[in-house]
């Protein structure tokens, strides 16, 4: 990373007591690279490795060990060998020539600042939920990996995201264990005296310390801020407690320490991001507080800060329905606001407007996606099916433009190699693949070979870490039974249940209710069948986490643990508590078959089945988020069809009627195979693999968020800053003008011709007080082909200004054939150099050419 892009900030943390030929091991343990370096993993293992597996945690792990241990490691040569080559593994990564300096070194200096409510980096760090928070971890590796500059700001949660425990009626129960700070990978912030960093926010409850620490993952660092300290009452000092927790003050209260203080925290270390990248509506406010600066700065006026803002900003969102966006009511902004927005220079009104949201029964909120929307770049969703259901939510912001139009774009998640796939799969390419697959996580050509892995190693490969995920299942489930007092005989019974050789199902995810865990429940004797078939038998396994206040969700938990107690399933039904990155590792490592079936398209993502191929298994699931972009007819199956349904319970019938029977037909004689040989499961495998690995994984996905969104704002935002930052106020008197000068707009005559396949078409355009040059005038051609929408788009020229105020357009253009017979559009839209994204000024209008 070149030295320039940013200095990384002071810290210190709670000294560990190490012989001084073992001090390498705090600078391993404090970098969560080794969260996807298996070696360094083991090196901890060797410290303790019964304390190591309890926790996974290796600045707990350095702290409870006693210095007899550690004199007698530092006598051991294989050990003192092992970390010195841990060591030179972590120097040599970070001094790596990487992608970016290779193949934009122009932009090698650029920090990009990637705002986010959580962090998944790892189990031992506690401060994620589920997939926003994974995705976010996967994306701060990938930065690293890459070689981009890359800070990410959230907040250090005291209690974290709750653990869960499933009682012995099948209640979530909500358990917020308090997380020691001083065993978890993270430093305070300091100055150069030692004393904490601070910056200051004010609240209705008072002004609120935020202070902070670092993390460092790999090349990239992350900056989260905290409230808990004396110099706060409790009230503000639990506002960095729980993720997701408390009431709507709580949540305007975090989100504001999140967007406000991060910035001014950023400010304070003297960080300056050439792009801001918002990662879902949460972090919002932090828009403000930039154009606040810019005010207090350069003293310009809020609609020239906002300009400049926005020519650096990047928002993404992952949210596909509506009503789980986050918005606040309007009298709660106000109260948190008012004075705020004095400070802003613009009234609460103004501001209000910025995120108004207005639902389908009237009622009124500020809309954090729609702020973020309003002053970004560049948006995008997390799949190709999520961004045009994206597109088409939010296409009122972009007022007569057709939704599939607006700038809305989709980048789709992946995930983190490294970091998910098993030791074992991981050594299984390592002994048959030609090159190192770890450099060639981009490239679907290198993963063909994986069709030349023989069946027996894949096989047994796969046997291995069904048996580890079995005896993880098995402990764990002891644990749970014998916490809820269940009996010395179901608790030995536990040690003859799942078999490592039955088709093994996984389902893990947010139990929300469109994800509809139940759905394999709706014929239980049918169910039974296909569990309990002596030849041919399957064993599912659900887990998941349903929101403290979302009732419906632990509603289906408790379903599922009522079915898993039946008599012919007990055993075979499993609902594993707790789902955290630990067991998700388990899971997607362990099962042959990943099953998703949300209602589409009500899944943005879905991002978990990914990590399922590269572990050598497959995807059985609806074709929404991801899976409709992977699935081929080869590397999986689909449940249903790729439609959209008004009626839902026309839909959950018909999904169903899908699922089971391509359960019963397809899945399971392909993987029990009687003929004896499998050979049609290892080929859909390996098809798995080959086609899902090298297109779905983060080092691929950030590459992408940098060509097609970092990059564009890295070269905007450059031109943006320049002196005076004249661009900027030009583009805000432009948009001034542009507003006010829209509605008097319109065509004051038309000619249109076709003749022998050339269309004809000139003119008169009445503009107000615009320019020619700030406006393009096209011939539109929407139109159906093979089943797909499509369009065409033709650009007049300016010919000349006629005598009655009016510009003259016109076209002489060969088309083809089948644009004879559709009816076009005249189109104008306005444009400004400094956007180079003609829709993103959210106007256009339309003419109809009559027949």
């Amino acid at each position: 990373m070149s030295k320039a892009a940013f200095e990384r900030p002071l810290t210190k943390n709670s000294q560990i007591d190490l012989p001084n030929s073992l001090k390498e091991l705090e600078t391993l343990s404090y970098n969560l690279w080794w969260t996807w370096n298996p070696e360094t993993q083991d090196l901890f293992a060797q410290i303790d490795e019964k304390q190591w597996n309890s926790h996974h945690n290796p600045i707990k792990l350095l702290k409870h060990t006693p210095i007899k241990r550690f004199e007698e490691l530092a006598n051991d040569d294989a050990f003192m060998q092992s970390l010195h080559k841990a060591r030179l593994a972590l120097n040599a990564e970070l001094s790596r020539n990487t992608w970016l300096e290779t193949k934009h070194a122009h932009y090698a200096n650029q920090l990009v600042v990637y705002l986010c409510a959580e962090f998944g980096l790892h189990e031992s760090l506690p401060i994620y939920s589920g997939g926003l928070g994974i995705l976010a971890g996967d994306h701060t590796k990938s930065a690293s990996d890459i070689g981009l500059p890359f800070i990410g700001v959230g907040l250090m949660y005291r209690n974290g995201y709750f653990k869960q425990e499933i009682d012995r009626q099948g209640k979530q129960l909500n358990v917020y264990p308090e997380h020691d700070f001083a065993e978890l990978p993270v430093q305070q912030i300091v100055d150069a005296e030692g004393n904490a960093v601070s910056v200051m926010v004010d609240l209705p409850a008072g002004p609120v310390v935020v202070k902070a620490w670092l993390c460092e993952v790999g090349r990239s660092l992350l900056v989260l801020l905290d409230t808990d300290f004396e110099e706060n009452s409790e009230e503000l000092r639990s506002i960095t407690h729980q993720l997701y927790g408390g009431d709507r003050r709580m949540r305007i209260s975090q989100e504001i320490v999140l967007g406000i203080g991060g910035v001014r925290m950023l400010e304070k270390l003297q960080i300056q991001p050439s792009v801001w990248h918002m990662n879902e509506g949460h972090v919002a406010f932090s828009l403000f507080e930039r154009i606040k600066q810019l005010i207090d700065k350069d003293e310009l006026a809020f609609e020239e800060a906002a300009e400049v803002i926005t020519a650096s900003t990047v928002f993404t969102t992952h949210t596909p329905v509506p009503a789980g966006n986050e918005a606040f009511s309007l009298p709660l902004v106000d109260e948190f606001f008012n004075a705020y927005c004095q400070e802003l220079g613009i009234s609460i009104t103004d501001m209000l407007h910025l995120g108004l949201l207005e639902n389908e029964v009237g009622d009124k909120f500020f809309s954090m996606t729609i702020l973020a929307l309003r002053l970004s770049c560049k948006a995008n969703g997390v799949s190709k099916l999520h961004g045009i259901v994206s597109q088409k939510m939010w296409a009122h912001l972009w007022e007569n433009v057709p939704a599939l139009e607006n700038p809305i774009t989709s980048i789709t998640n992946g995930i983190h190699a490294q970091t998910w796939i098993a030791p074992e799969i991981a050594a299984l390419y390592d002994r048959t693949l030609n090159g190192n697959w770890r450099k060639n996580l981009h490239d679907a050509d290198f993963w063909q070979q994986v069709n030349n892995i023989p069946n027996e190693e894949i096989d047994k490969t796969k046997v291995l870490l069904k048996n580890r995920f079995i005896n993880f299942l098995r402990s764990r489930l002891k644990e749970q039974y014998q916490r809820n007092g269940l009996d010395e005989k179901r608790l030995k019974a536990i040690d003859t249940w799942f078999n490592p050789k039955a088709l093994t199902i996984g389902f893990a995810r947010r139990f929300a209710t469109y994800k509809r865990a139940t759905l394999i429940f709706s014929d239980l004797k049918r169910l039974d069948k296909i569990v309990n078939n002596p030849e041919k038998p399957v064993q599912f396994i659900f887990a998941g986490k349903a929101h403290p206040a979302d009732t419906d969700g632990q509603a289906l938990i408790k379903r599922v643990w009522e079915v898993s107690q039946l008599p012919e399933f007990l055993g075979k039904i499993i609902l594993l508590e707790n789902y955290d990155m630990e067991v998700g590792r388990q899971l997607v490592q362990g099962v042959d078959v990943w099953l998703n079936n949300p209602r589409r398209p009500e899944e943005a993502s879905g991002t978990s089945g990914q990590k399922v191929p590269i572990n050598a298994g497959l995807n059985f699931s609806v074709l929404d988020g991801w899976w409709p972009e992977a699935f081929d007819g080869t590397n999986g199956w689909e449940i249903g069809k790729e439609k959209d349904y008004a009626d839902t319970k026309l839909q959950d019938k018909d999904d169903v009627t899908s699922l089971y029977k391509i359960l019963e037909e397809n899945i399971v004689p392909k993987y029990y195979d009687m003929a004896g040989n499998r050979n049609a499961w290892f080929k859909a495998v390996k098809s798995s693999i080959a086609t899902v690995t090298p297109v779905f994984n983060t080092e691929v996905m950030v590459s992408n968020y940098f060509e097609e969104l970092y990059q564009y704002a890295m070269d905007r935002n450059s031109k943006t800053n320049e002196p005076d930052f004249a661009i900027a106020r030009d583009l805000s008197i432009f948009k001034e003008m542009l507003y006010e000068n829209w509605p008097l707009l319109h065509f004051t005559r038309v000619d249109y011709e076709i003749k022998n396949n050339q269309v004809n078409i000139d003119a008169d355009l009445y503009l107000g007080e615009l320019e020619t040059d700030d406006i393009e005038v096209q011939l539109y051609f929407a139109y159906t082909q093979d089943g797909q929408k499509n369009h065409d788009i033709f650009v007049l020229q300016h010919k000349k200004d006629t005598s009655s105020f009016t510009s003259n357009f016109g076209l002489v253009e060969k088309i083809p054939t089948h644009l004879l017979k559709v009816h076009p559009q005249l189109r104008v839209v306005a444009k400004h150099d400094s956007t180079n994204q003609k829709i993103e000024l959210g106007l256009m209008y339309i003419k109809d050419i009559a027949e």
